[in-house]
Parts: structure tokens; C-alpha cells; sequence
């Protein structure tokens, strides 16, 4: 489905099918991009480590600090691009517990540090050579819907489309107009959007991990 489609089934479902509409198309396209950036919060359900200018860092030797995209949402995991080998993701207030500490120490790098800044990773120790690191992420939608891209295929999973139209009519109710604003209508599709959004993080977090095995032990 297509954000014009959406368009086309929003309007049915709130009989606003006559011009002059009571929302019109560019207030929806925004109403339908904030909808999918919130589920993309709400459930983490856009997963990247191919996109280059969101996942791939070059590091320079020498420097500790980077760039991260705005559009990351939490970082997943990370890897050297030519060995593979992993680099652990460490919160800024865990590093004294692990004895790491930006006091000049140069090496190859064996972990990122998240939080000392936003937007921005630091890397742990000063790197004394030049690297990729390779991200998986969590992110936000790349390219913003507006009615200028309005056949652009949602990021999400096509099964999510039609539900986004909860939040798009939280935020329709919610617009300051005698003909539009319902206080009531506007709460309860924010209450059904987040208990969707909920629901559809459980079903990705079952889907992401493998299921345990269980052994019994004899008596």
C-alpha cells in the first residue's frame, strides 16, 4: 500500500469524500508520515546494516569521536568491516565500571561508547589505524512522505499500513477546528495505536529470536 492509498481509504473511512475536505491531502501525508515514525519507535521495527550513510563508519586514526545518523534509534550491533570481529556497544555511564577511560590510550578499537553526545559515538580505545565499522541498527524511515512522494512504498510491513490510519486519526482529531477537533476520538485512537504498536513489537521480538530448546533431566 501507498501513502495514496492510505489517503483514498482514510478519507472513506471518515467520510471526508467531498471537496472542500475537512483535512486536506498535505495535512494527511503528515499525519501518515509522524504514524509510521511512531511505529518505528514504538516497536523498533525498522532493522538496517545495509545502508551505508546510515551503517558504515570510517574511522581515522586518532580521532574517537563520529557522526551517527539522526535517523538511528538505538545501536545493535557493530563490526570491523574487513575482519568481522565484533566491537562491544557500552553506555557512557558503564565505562568506569569496565575500566575505560578516554586518557589518551591508543590501540585497535574494541568497543563504541553511546551517550556522551547526541547524534555522535565515540570509540574506545583511540584508534591507531584506519577502519570501517559496520552498524545494525534500529532507525527511522529514510525518506519523509509528503504529497510529493505519495507512490512511495511504507518502510513498515505491508500488514502494518492500514493500522497506521490510528495515529493519522489521533492527530486529525486532534487538529484545532469546530469541524475536526474531538478530544474524546482523539484519545481513544492513540490509546488503539500504541496498544497496536504494542502488540506488533511482541510479534517481531518472537520473530528476531530463536526459540530455546528445553532438556529435562531424568529422575
Amino acid at each position: 500500500m501507498t501513502p495514496g492509498d492510505l489517503l483514498t481509504l482514510f478519507r472513506s473511512e471518515v467520510s471526508d469524500i467531498a471537496s472542500p475536505y475537512l483535512w486536506s491531502d498535505d495535512e494527511f501525508f503528515g499525519y501518515a508520515d509522524d504514524a509510521q515514525k511512531q511505529y518505528a519507535r514504538l516497536t523498533r521495527g525498522l532493522i538496517d546494516s545495509s545502508t551505508p550513510a546510515i551503517t558504515e563508519i570510517p574511522l581515522v586514526a586518532g580521532t574517537n569521536t563520529y557522526d551517527l545518523s539522526p535517523l538511528v534509534l538505538a545501536v545493535r550491533a557493530a563490526r570491523v568491516a574487513t575482519t568481522g570481529r565484533g566491537l562491544d556497544i557500552v553506555n557512557q555511564e558503564d565505562m568506569p565500571v569496565r575500566r575505560m577511560y578516554f586518557d589518551g590510550t591508543a590501540g585497535v578499537p574494541q568497543a563504541l561508547i553511546l551517550g556522551l553526545d547526541t547524534d555522535k559515538l565515540s570509540v574506545w580505545p583511540v584508534p591507531i589505524a584506519d577502519v570501517t565499522v559496520k552498524l545494525s541498527v534500529f532507525r527511522l524511515p529514510l525518506v519523509d512522505i509528503t504529497s510529493l512522494n505519495d507512490t512511495v512504498p511504507f518502510e513498515i510491513a505491508p500488514q502494518h499500513h492500514r493500522h497506521l490510519l490510528l495515529w493519522v486519526k489521533h492527530l486529525a482529531y486532534s487538529k484545532q477546528d469546530v469541524e475536526t477537533y474531538d478530544a474524546r476520538k482523539a484519545a481513544e485512537f492513540e490509546t488503539a495505536f500504541e496498544a497496536y504498536c504494542v502488540r506488533a513489537k511482541k510479534e517481531q521480538d518472537r520473530s528476531r529470536h530463536k526459540p530455546r530448546s528445553v532438556t529435562y533431566g531424568g529422575i
